[in-house]
């Protein structure tokens, strides 16, 4: 690669990561003007790569292979707001050009994070912003003039977090950068220095996760924690050349983990915990099992009378009226509060064969990165087994919540799977060659 094809490359990977912090930092960019700067800034990074691709016209394309799906379901929500399949062409087309963002910065992603340095300072960058706002959303909390970052006021019906506008979705954002330092702790050797700066990372993280109150990101980062476990377990066994001393600082790592987490939780949050999840024995009658109950219902009579082509991309809104109502007082409701089905209402089953086609890429990379895992470095090894994690949390809450559907959140979900993803084991000189 040309000298200003590699600035370029390091420029983008600049952006994506500036562009990710400063998502989170903007209510996670849900509002017009946010959003607006979120598009704009995918243009110009669209600019760049297409100069990029000038200097390096041999650019591997199969990277792109898992770039697919989001690009044929960028085509198809265009071919919606084109023809008369949207129920709302000016909500299809605005989230036309958000998904046309998102998948511009995909791609940027599956390109600069080829380079395992880059892989690495993204880890590092993640882990200290994870942590970072974790501590601002609990202290937040704890000296809360119920305005966000203390002088935004906000409506009585919004319950913010941190700096997102519903504590579910700060949860999502936890719940994919956690796993990353977690299975790095597990499965590198580190110095104590950075063991003990990595446990306070992850124990604030899990800390303000259980402080925010919210249920489905509690039992997602509890199934991560338990997956982070048995994979280490069930590695240890295999390897039979694993150190004695390593088995003793996972072990050591995860019961003071396990341990901070319950002390620090009971103290910081005990009551507000226990009254959330007091109001559980109220069974199917609990409010929000009745409004998410109800939402579900009208979506999927939404579905069945839109099979094939949905109602159109970021038509929701304006369809939902017809099959329910918002349990907010003169507010629509926006979302389904559930991603998978809000992918049937909006997309119908071509979007659920796009959605299967986009896992079924996932999991192909998956199988070959098993097939030379044991010989990888502890950071490849930390990343795949992080990344992997990461996706089974956010896709456990979208059953119940709607991250995907934050645009920061679903930047993040982004550049986790392209970390994940482009991590090669194979042990050959072409891989060395792309990582420099």
């Amino acid at each position: 690669m040309s000298t200003l094809g590699s600035k370029l490359e390091s420029f983008i990977f600049g952006d994506l990561i500036v562009t990710m912090i400063l998502a989170v930092l903007a209510y996670g960019t849900v509002e017009p003007w946010s959003l607006t700067l979120f598009e704009l800034n995918a243009l110009l990074i669209g600019v760049l790569l297409a100069i990029r691709f000038a200097f390096d016209p041999q650019s591997e394309w199969s990277q792109w292979r898992i770039a697919l799906p989001l690009v044929a379901w960028l085509m198809f929500s265009a071919v919606q707001f084109i023809s008369s399949l949207s129920l709302d062409r000016q909500a299809t087309q605005e989230a036309t050009v958000k998904l046309l963002a998102l998948v511009i910065y995909f791609i940027a992603a599956l390109i600069t994070l080829r380079n395992s340095e880059r892989r690495k300072k993204l880890l590092v960058t993640l882990t200290i912003f994870g942590f970072a706002v974790s501590l601002f959303a609990i202290l937040q909390r704890l000296s809360s003039n119920n305005k966000i970052y203390w002088v935004r006021p906000v409506s009585p019906y919004v319950a913010f977090y941190g700096p997102y506008g519903n504590y579910n979705h700060f949860a999502g954002m936890i719940e994919l950068i956690l796993p990353l330092p977690f299975a790095y702790l597990l499965s590198a050797r580190v110095s104590l220095e950075q063991r003990m700066l990595g446990l306070l990372s992850i124990v604030i993280m899990v800390v303000a996760v259980v402080f925010s109150v919210s249920r489905g990101g509690m039992l997602s980062v509890s199934i991560q924690i338990l997956a982070l476990v048995l994979i280490s377990v069930l590695i240890s066994k295999q390897s039979k050349e694993a150190a004695q001393q390593a088995k003793a600082d996972n072990k050591l790592t995860i019961a003071g983990i396990l341990i901070a987490i319950v002390l620090l939780a009971l103290w910081v949050g005990y009551e507000p915990l226990a009254n959330r999840f007091s109001s559980l024995r109220q069974g199917r009658s609990e409010y929000s099992v009745v409004t998410r109950t109800e939402y579900w219902r009208g979506s999927w009579r939404m579905f069945l009378d839109h099979p094939l082509t949905g109602v159109g991309l970021g038509a929701f809104p304006t369809a939902y009226p017809a099959y329910g109502r918002s349990s907010v007082k003169n507010e629509r409701l926006e979302q389904s509060h559930n991603d998978y089905l809000q992918l049937l209402t909006d997309s119908g089953l071509i979007g659920a064969l796009i959605g299967l086609w986009f896992l079924f890429e996932i999991i192909r990379v998956l199988q070959r990165q098993l097939r030379h895992f044991h010989q990888a470095h502890s950071l490849d090894r930390a990343l795949v087994i992080g990344g992997y994690v990461a996706m089974l949390g956010i896709g456990i809450h979208s059953f119940l919540d709607f991250n995907l559907q934050i645009a920061a959140n679903a930047l993040l979900f982004l550049i986790v799977v392209a970390l994940t993803v482009t991590v090669d084991f194979k042990p050959s000189d072409e891989g060395a060659k792309r990582n420099h």
